[in-house]
């Protein structure tokens, strides 16, 4: 009587473990059957190529039979490219893994826009860069952009797949200043000091109206600018005024009794020099024969002072009537 024990086969089940026969002749034959294993399972891994970091949880798959042939397809993963589509094994007892493997996406793009803020106004053109890296990491600097002041000097993003945006904000410069000149026109003669008015914000505008200047008249009387950041002047300009006059008077020293009637001259423009002769006075002498004066708004008058003759002579006739 012989006894035999079923031996191990990888991936099988035993279904008799042990037989006994009998022997004869001929015909002496243990047969052990066995069945294929089932309730294996298999692993499905996700890697970034060239590390060991999963890009998404592993699949288990259970109830697969000892043998069978199973293929998986690569999951999209969003920001990698797959390197492998799809992979075959053959189930084992143990180890059974299906890695696919990717690599970051490279054709990614991002985008830096320059905004005032509070208003979204676009104060820049918008600047893009492509061929980025998913995952990597971009820092930008803000712009000068004139009139403006940065509120966010530097930002950081982390590059995806999508909505890669990088905004710096600016706020109006109100550190700036304008200058009001007062100007005779042809000359270019400042007649007053300048006014400076400071603590003006970028692209604001300012209306200023002309002064009163004696002895001028106004050639405009208002003016507006936009505030920039240099060359913030308004000019205004000025002609002398001509119509001006001066008095001549004509009087007895010490008395100021007329001696002559006065003399009005009209026409007259503002600060030219005037000058005067005394005229001849019957029985008078001139004090002062020349005068000139230079011709103000109000208050243009010569004098002209006269005393009287003193050379003078009488006769006295005796005659028989």
């Amino acid at each position: 009587s012989i006894t035999e024990n079923a031996i191990d086969i990888e991936g099988y089940n035993k279904v008799n473990e042990t037989e006994t026969i009998e022997v004869k002749v001929l015909g002496n034959e243990i047969i052990f059957y066995y069945t294929k294993m089932n309730g294996l399972s298999y692993t499905v891994n996700y890697y970034e190529e060239n590390t060991t970091n999963k890009l998404a949880n592993s699949k288990v798959v259970d109830g697969k039979v000892y043998g069978d042939t199973v293929t998986e397809t690569a999951i999209e993963i969003e920001g990698y490219n797959k390197v492998n589509d799809t992979e075959t094994i053959e189930v084992k007892v143990s180890g059974n893994e299906i890695n696919f493997y990717y690599t970051k996406r490279t054709d990614l793009s991002y985008t830096v826009r320059y905004l005032e803020e509070g208003t979204n106004q676009e104060l820049g053109t918008e600047k893009t860069v492509n061929n980025r890296t998913f995952g990597e990491s971009i820092t930008e600097t803000a712009i000068d952009i004139e009139g403006y002041n940065k509120v966010n000097e530097t930002e950081t993003i982390e590059v995806k797949v999508l909505g890669n945006e990088i905004i710096f904000y600016y706020t109006k410069r109100t550190d700036l200043s304008y200058t009001v000149n007062y100007i005779e026109q042809d000359t270019n003669i400042k007649l007053k000091d300048s006014k400076v008015v400071n603590n003006q914000t970028f692209e604001s505008i300012v209306t200023e109206t002309a002064i009163e200047i004696e002895g001028y008249n106004k050639v405009n009387t208002e003016e507006n600018i936009t505030i920039k950041v240099t060359g913030n002047e308004i000019n205004f300009y000025y002609t002398k005024r001509t119509d001006l006059s001066y008095t001549v008077k004509y009087l007895e020293q010490g008395t100021n009794i007329e001696v002559s009637e006065n003399k009005t001259v009209t026409g007259q423009t503002f600060k030219a020099e005037i000058s005067e002769s005394a005229i001849e006075v019957e029985g008078y002498d001139k004090v002062n024969t020349e005068e000139s004066i230079i011709v103000e708004v109000s208050g243009n008058e010569i004098i002209f002072y006269y005393t009287k003759r003193t050379d003078l002579s009488y006769t006295v006739k005796y005659l028989e009537q």
